[in-house]
């Protein structure tokens, strides 16, 4: 069994129009939140899911498209997502006229996102949310060699075997803590697009049983920033991320890193998040620099009380209402995620310093954590307890 709720991922709003080439093509975009155009009756749609190895011009070409009308195509959904990071499950769809013309092409990207080019004489571009169904499912398992064997056994996501370990990695290393026999409990949502499930899985709520006591994790839905950790029934640890509804994607400490190929210090955490996703200030202070930064690519980097930096990084865009110097409140927008510097596909490196020195942002708990008074933390409880009502009803109706 499953539960049914709404989901509505935030829109991402679209770029500046820009022209192209010798031939002076002018690309409008229309924003994310403009209808999808009506298609006439006659016409052809070709539909292919992007594989290994492709290109958007090879896919346009196999469509019959000709060269012209594969380097229009190319330029409009070029102007809106980077055609470097078109990968496998990508969907291209390419309605034509019965006299062979393109008249639309749509490319489905991460999480159901689509960019939705209108062509002919005037080519417009728009970048649409998804509207996506969120299905709510559980389940449970014992762990006896890892947690990924046991969440494999128990058919759920083996991916939240990852998420686990980040979440935990400020405090101790999970795999270290597992004597075998632990029960894990997880509720999830996985997202629909008609009868397709489209992006990755998102996981709303763990218990787990150690040696030394239950832990149970509630994470941030779309409309909240904030995951917290608890013990035994208690709050003991909150972290607000700067983008919401996002997932770690990397933890604090040594790693192999992903394009020098050798163990180097991660000075942050990453969360993985969709081009545009818009980044928060986790924390009232004062701007200190915007710009771009070397390996960091575009930056912001803010002071805060006793002697607290925060650093938000690969930025694609900065909040041109801001300057350096100026005091903005936590959860003012700051930028958006991009993919500058050195990295390799969209994502935000979130760091904090104390004193000039790199802190695990999610151990650290002098920007924020249950200090935050007795009544943030009674209410904290409570969500911890619904969630783990919802998900006592989803096992015993079958998840």
């Amino acid at each position: 069994m499953s539960e049914s709720a709404l989901a509505h991922p935030e829109g991402i709003s679209s770029s500046a129009g820009a022209s192209f080439g010798e031939d002076n093509l002018t690309i409008k975009p229309t924003g994310a939140s403009a209808d999808r155009p009506s298609l006439a009756d006659d016409a052809v749609t070709w539909t292919r899911v992007v594989g290994t190895g492709d290109s958007l011009s090879g896919l346009l070409a196999e469509a019959g498209l000709d060269s012209r009308a594969r380097t229009e195509v190319a330029r409009a959904i070029g102007s809106e997502y980077d055609l470097r990071q078109l990968k496998p499950g990508h969907r291209l769809a390419v309605s034509m006229a019965p006299d062979g013309f393109a008249r639309t092409a749509t490319l489905e990207i991460d999480n159901g996102t689509r960019i939705f080019a209108t062509l002919g004489a005037e080519i417009s571009v728009q970048r649409l949310a998804p509207d996506l169904e969120g299905v709510r499912h559980a389940g449970e398992a014992k762990i006896e060699s890892s947690i990924y064997a046991a969440l494999d056994d128990a058919g759920i996501p083996t991916r939240f075997a990852t998420d686990l370990e980040l979440i935990f990695a400020g405090a101790f290393d999970l795999r270290t803590a597992l004597g075998g026999g632990e029960n894990i409990r997880l509720m999830w949502r996985e997202f629909h697009s008609g009868n397709r499930v489209v992006g990755e899985p998102m996981i709303d709520f763990a218990q787990l049983d150690l040696a030394d006591g239950r832990y149970e994790i509630l994470w941030p839905d779309d409309s909240s920033r904030r995951t917290m950790i608890f013990k035994d029934g208690h709050l003991v640890q909150t972290f607000d991320q700067p983008i919401r509804g996002a997932r770690l994607s990397s933890a604090f400490g040594p790693r192999m890193h992903p394009v020098h190929g050798n163990m180097r210090m991660h000075s942050g955490v990453d969360f993985a998040a969709v081009q545009g996703s818009v980044v928060v200030a986790t924390e009232a202070g004062k701007i200190t620099f915007m710009g771009k930064r070397s390996g960091y690519g575009l930056l912001v980097e803010m002071e805060h009380e006793g002697g607290i930096r925060t650093l938000y990084a690969h930025l694609s865009t900065l909040n041109d209402a801001l300057q350096t110097g100026q005091r903005v409140a936590a959860g003012s927008e700051i930028g958006k995620v991009g993919s500058t510097g050195t990295s390799t596909a969209p994502h935000l490196h979130y760091e904090i310093q104390v004193d000039g020195r790199p802190v695990s942002p999610l151990a650290d708990t002098q920007l924020r954590g249950p200090a935050d008074g007795a009544p943030r933390a009674i209410e904290a409880v409570g969500l911890a307890n619904n969630m783990q009502s919802t998900l006592d009803r989803l096992l015993a109706s079958g998840g």
